[in-house]
């Protein structure tokens, strides 16, 4: 385990804590000094090093609380060896639709993965993108911290662009899906593969009649995500309405035609896929696939360590008692 600070500088802070810190010095000596001059006696050291000791401390642990500290640590990561899956994204501009002030079907399609790649811990899931070419963007992995950060940060639409122009015209070759098999993204140590494919069914037909051939000799077993409805239409950045699409109702039978030839299941937005997946790869030998690092903020706990020295201070009084000074005797006050 490793422990470092996010934002170093914000131990600073603690040199404030000199400020008060002196004051409670200065402050000391004059007592002292106004003490014997009035002839009474200050408090001990015994009541002043615990306030001048919670001070400092309280004032080093909020710096250390502004510096953020993180716990790290590395774990081993195992994951199964004979099974991979690949979840393909359709990024094409259709997926941009939605209905107004609701996610757009990529924004629900990302929801619903995230969902299912939490339900199936130890399952290698790598992440590719799909409009009219197939884009691997992460090779199975086991790590859910590389998944999350993967999905978010490198899919978007359009985004590799499509090669056809711009306008009502559709972008999406599902066709293209065969290419996972072709381009051997699968290892030949993965025997039981499958693939979930989240789309609009948008497509064009173009080599679909190629995939079952693909699949069966591959072995890869692939689910569908359908994201679509008739209302849904494209919206820029400040809402206004993009006229170049329009929902395409007759593409609609192509992914459950598609879905009857494989001998598989379409799944609607918010259905889970993990007990279909689950049932296809069964149970496997693993292997260690890998090393996940899981971090913790201290900062929480840090502040609640400094109301121990706050309390402290808080519940702390000091007085000055009437006696005899260290070394001074009583003066007589009977007149001569």
């Amino acid at each position: 385990m490793s422990i470092s600070l996010v934002t170093p500088l914000g131990a600073l802070v603690a040199l404030g804590g000199l400020v008060p810190l002196a004051v409670l010095v200065v402050g000391r000596q004059r007592l002292q000094a106004l003490c014997a001059l009035l002839g009474l006696r200050p408090p001990s050291e015994r009541t002043t090093v615990p306030t001048h000791v919670a001070v400092v401390a309280l004032v080093a642990l909020l710096g250390l609380a502004a510096a953020q500290p993180v716990a790290a640590r590395r774990t081993t990561t195992n994951g199964r060896a004979d099974a991979e899956a690949f979840f393909v994204f359709d990024v094409s501009r259709s997926m941009g639709a939605r209905m107004p002030g609701s996610p757009s079907r990529l924004d629900r399609a990302k929801g619903d993965a995230k969902r299912l790649r939490a339900a199936l811990p130890g399952l290698p899931v790598g992440i590719a993108s799909l409009t009219d070419r197939l884009l691997p963007h992460l090779f199975p992995s086991v790590s859910l911290n590389t998944f999350n950060a993967t999905l978010d940060g490198s899919l978007g639409i359009d985004r590799p662009t499509s090669s056809f122009p711009y306008g009502n015209i559709n972008a999406t070759k599902l066709g293209t899906l065969g290419d996972l098999v072709v381009g051997r993204y699968f290892p030949e140590t993965a025997k039981r593969r499958v693939m979930v494919v989240f789309t609009d069914g948008e497509t064009r037909t173009d080599d679909l009649s190629t995939l079952p051939s693909l699949f069966g000799d591959a072995h890869v077993k692939a689910f569908f995500f359908r994201y679509w409805r008739p209302q849904e239409r494209i919206y820029d950045a400040r809402g206004q309405l993009n006229t170049a699409y329009a929902p395409d109702p007759t593409t609609q039978s192509i992914v459950p035609t598609l879905a009857r030839v494989l001998s598989t299941l379409v799944f609607a937005p918010g259905q889970t896929a993990a007990a279909a997946i689950r049932a296809t790869i069964g149970k496997g030998p693993t292997t260690t696939r890998g090393r996940e690092l899981d971090s913790v903020l201290l900062t929480p706990y840090v502040l609640l360590a400094a109301l121990v020295p706050l309390l402290f201070l808080l519940a702390r009084t000091e007085g000055v008692r009437v006696g005899r000074p260290e070394g001074r005797p009583w003066r007589s006050r009977r007149a001569s």
